[in-house]
């Protein structure tokens, strides 16, 4: 399980937002994001299969959101203005990447080897879906 100490919320060398998370929690959910998703479709924008509230997907992502809305780089941060009605309606999309921690090198800030990153890398936007929709209220998608 994920807790909101393990994830190290940085910038890229361009000043975008980054959630690094251990390699053994990004693997599974770089898989889950891409659950549902054609693999036939091409471009970058296709959303993921909806994830339970109660799954193991959305109680990361939350973890995830609470790291980074945490952190004073979110503060300052355009990438994060997604989460900034989390902590009262409890949903939210963030715009920043999730990378596993042994794809990120954090003294040049950016990726190890891009083209080798995509077991440890969360393909879209995590999203959780906001208590305003109460029959998806807390679902994940990416």
């Amino acid at each position: 399980m994920l807790t909101t100490d393990a994830v190290t919320v940085t910038t890229d060398h361009m000043g975008r937002l980054y959630a690094v998370i251990p390699d053994d929690v990004a693997h599974p959910l770089a898989i889950t994001a891409r659950k549902g998703i054609d693999p036939q479709a091409h471009g970058m924008l296709f959303e993921s299969a909806p994830h339970p509230a109660d799954s193991w997907a959305a109680t990361t992502v939350r973890t995830i959101f609470e790291a980074v809305l945490s952190s004073p780089l979110a503060q300052d941060d355009d990438h994060a203005w997604g989460l900034d009605l989390y902590p009262k309606y409890g949903g939210g999309t963030f715009y920043g990447a999730i990378v596993g921690e042994s794809r990120w090198n954090p003294d040049t800030r950016w990726w190890r080897d891009y083209e080798q990153t995509r077991d440890l890398r969360v393909r879209g936007s995590a999203s959780i879906v906001a208590t305003n929709r109460p029959a998806l209220a807390g679902t994940c998608t990416f």
